[in-house]
Parts: structure tokens; sequence; C-alpha cells
């Protein structure tokens, strides 16, 4: 399998959700540990949109995706690289989106950073 991205979206399997339905997900881990390692670490994708602290909105075409949705970041994961289509939805999100990203995956874990 070709190495999955930092940063760009794929579609992926999770297999305790409900239905086993395919949903899209962001690449957090970084490139070298995609490249050596047998899972990568994502964080999933929801279209239904819902204000938290740890979700970040995304629009219709950022990283390739269809429709407004949110990143979940309070809900990341490990998963197993079988469990993604290996050829990513669209480009890389924005540096700037990376960021915003990293700061709710923080506050999901407990690290105090404040809401902009």
């Amino acid at each position: 399998m070709n190495s999955l991205r930092r940063g760009h979206i794929y579609w992926v399997t999770i297999p305790d959700e409900p239905g086993r339905k395919r949903r899209p997900a962001l690449v957090l881990s970084p490139d070298i540990r995609n490249a050596l390692a047998g899972d990568v670490i994502v964080v999933p994708l929801s279209s239904v949109i819902r204000d938290a602290p740890t979700h970040v909105r995304l629009r219709a075409g950022d990283g390739g995706i269809k429709v407004l949705s949110v990143v979940k970041c309070e809900q990341i994961t490990t998963l197993q690289k079988e469990r993604l289509v290996p050829i990513p939805i669209g480009g890389p999100l924005s540096s700037g989106r990376m960021q915003e990203i990293e700061r709710a995956v923080l506050r999901a874990v407990g690290v105090m950073i404040p809401l902009e």
C-alpha cells in the first residue's frame, strides 16, 4: 500500500461503528510513521453538524469532501492501514486548518487550549 499522508482525507471503515459504514477520516499521524507502521492515527468526519469545542468545520471542497462536515477531534483513533482506501479523497488541508484541528485534539485530551 502507498504511504498514507498526514493532512489528507481518506475513506475508512471504523470497526466498532454501528453498521460498519464507510466514512471520511483525516490522517493525523506523521508521514514517517505512516510509512513505517502498520496503522495510522485518524480523526473521523461527520456531515451531522453540531457545535462543540472539539469539532472543526470543513467547507465542501476542503480536502476533497463534497459537503459541509466537521472533524470530530474527540474521536481520535488508530486504524490498521487495510481499513483505509489508499487513495485520498482530495488534496491536503491547509496548514491553518491543520493547526485548528491540532488545537481541538489537544482540547479533547484535556490540554487546556483556549477557544479562538
